[in-house]
């Protein structure tokens, strides 16, 4: 007899799940001793947030399921963002939240969990694409299995179990746990008729998101545009999608993008865009009478395909890279069209301020890190910036969120992606709205010596917030920090290794010292206030 902990913790082991991210709590407690038991490192957050984020870092890293979890009530809540974000990037990770006993159920109990008070069960149903309680012990396998099933599945995400304390330490005779076996999904029949759309077209356009890189189909994504000389431009999200230097690279297109590439999406008439939901933030300088003829799209989620643009639609379904492989596979027995496009320079010039400008610093940092390195870009005008001016040598390398866009999820996901490769250069890029919520996790970094280098851009505002506010309403408010952080003297006071940054010269000094420490490294860039990010063109008229 072994209780449902144990096979809980069992079967993450066996799943190859070496960390698990979390703050600890009464009702979780019997679930999480036991993972540590059956030797799964427990790193222990100091928000329950950011556990989520390190969770879907762990997940996007390591290709594997990611777990976080919480104790009942608030710090069950406290997941619900980790868990939509985990969602909006398609990242299997298994949310576990605590409960009172099933057998107290009725009484008024602390960080209730229960339909009386905070029904987590009911809470994460949107946020997840399966979320349940198990109200007793022979249930838990099959809901388990059933969870771990859809998170690994075509279309993956995060799953969440909301298990009672006495649950936990139900004892079972038997419990069959099936572990999942990836499974090609291809959409034979579609597939046989992209070839034809290419050939037909004057102007084909590859439109790359981040679904390449979850799927890591970069060197399908190669085959497909140099088989027939497409060009490719990327989401924000999908920026990394392809080298930045590859001679069929035309740039970021949307907000963070360069005008080239807007350019071309109002000249195609065949779109193939290959892991995008095709968000406003893609196709803001989309004009409506330029939607091209046709759409190849290949999104494992039918939820928008076909919905956006007004062309005629090809949907994709299934496993990105196994979909190109499949289609790639068939190509010698097609005759390739014959197309000219001339490599470009695709950028604009840099800013000239007074002040050190974050643009420069990103046109240039890549230059300072290793081939081998990944970086992972919070949310904000400094995330814009590094999609339109960082230099992406190796594919998938760069991560970033512009869909669900939640602020401080990039603190997070380094230090998970640290966890599962320590011997990665693994680098964030933060801004100091971002580092004044999430920035306590610089000391779980430290205490589990996860020594990810924090870049944090200050400019003493919300910079994103203020310019777009300032140029549609001419108010400002809400948008300055009276007294603003000092990122160093925090960093420092956390544990970590701290520099301050106003020059070009200080920050390439930091940076490179930075990797030859074996430290949690914050660097502070203090950048010109005034410097406009790349998102301009995103505005809402509230008049």
């Amino acid at each position: 007899m072994r209780t449902v902990a144990d096979y809980l913790a069992e079967t993450l082991r066996n799943l190859g799940v070496t960390h698990v991210f979390g703050i600890i709590g009464k009702s979780i407690c019997p679930a999480v001793l036991k993972m540590v038991d059956y030797g799964l490192e427990f790193i222990p957050g100091r928000h329950e947030s950011s556990s989520g984020f390190a969770a879907s870092g762990y997940a996007l890293q390591t290709g594997k399921l990611g777990v976080a979890f919480a104790t009942s009530g608030p710090g069950g809540t406290n997941l619900l963002t980790a868990a939509a974000h985990a969602k909006a990037n398609n990242l299997p990770v298994l949310f576990i939240t605590g409960h009172q006993s099933i057998q107290e159920l009725g009484f008024p109990q602390c960080q209730d969990s229960s339909s009386y008070l905070a029904d987590l069960a009911e809470m994460f149903r949107p946020a997840t694409l399966f979320s349940k309680l198990v109200e007793r012990g022979d249930h838990f396998g099959t809901l388990l299995n059933h969870a771990l099933s859809i998170a690994l599945g075509p279309n993956k995400g995060p799953v969440h179990l909301c298990i009672p304390f006495d649950v936990q330490t139900e004892l079972l005779s038997q419990c069959r746990i099936v572990i999942p076996e990836p499974e090609p999904l291809l959409s034979v029949s579609n597939l046989n008729r992209i070839f034809p759309l290419i050939q037909q077209s004057n102007r084909p356009l590859i439109i790359a998101g981040k679904g390449v890189s979850r799927a890591r189909a970069h060197d399908e994504l190669l085959q497909l545009a140099e088989s027939f000389n497409i060009p490719v431009i990327t989401t924000p999200g999908g920026k990394g999608a392809i080298a930045w230097d590859h001679p069929l690279y035309h740039g970021p297109c949307g907000v963070g993008g360069f005008p080239h590439a807007d350019d071309m999406l109002n000249q195609s008439d065949l779109y193939i865009v290959l892991g995008s939901r095709l968000s406003d933030m893609t196709l803001c300088n989309l004009k409506p009478e330029h939607h091209p003829a046709h759409l190849i799209q290949f999104d494992a989620d039918p939820t928008f395909v076909g919905k956006i643009l007004s062309a005629q639609t090809l949907h994709i379904t299934g496993d990105l890279k196994d979909n190109l492989q499949y289609l790639l596979g068939t190509l010698e027995d097609l005759p390739t069209p014959v197309r000219t496009t001339a490599p470009m320079d695709y950028t604009v010039p840099l800013p000239d301020l007074p002040q050190l400008s974050l643009a420069s610093v990103l046109d240039g940092m890549s230059d300072l890190l290793p081939y081998d390195h990944k970086l992972f870009v919070d949310d904000g005008s400094h995330g814009f910036h590094a999609v339109q001016r960082y230099k992406v040598k190796k594919p998938g390398s760069f991560v970033f969120d512009a869909y669900f866009a939640c602020m401080g999820n990039a603190i997070g996901m380094a230090i998970g992606a640290k966890a599962a490769s320590p011997g990665e250069t693994i680098v964030c890029i933060t801004g100091d709205g971002c580092f004044m919520m999430l920035g306590t996790e610089i000391n779980t970094a430290v205490c589990n010596n996860l020594n990810v280098i924090f870049i944090v851009v200050n400019n003493k505002q919300l910079d994103m917030a203020l310019k777009g506010m300032e140029k549609t309403t001419g108010r400002i408010d809400g948008t300055l920090y009276e007294v603003p952080m000092d990122a160093a003297k925090f960093a420092e006071s956390l544990g970590a290794v701290a520099f301050r940054a106003e020059t070009l010269a200080e920050f390439s000094s930091a940076l490179n010292t930075a990797q030859t420490l074996n430290q949690v490294t914050v660097i502070e860039l203090l950048t010109d206030r005034d410097e406009i990010p790349p998102t301009a063109h995103r505005t809402v008229n509230l008049n």
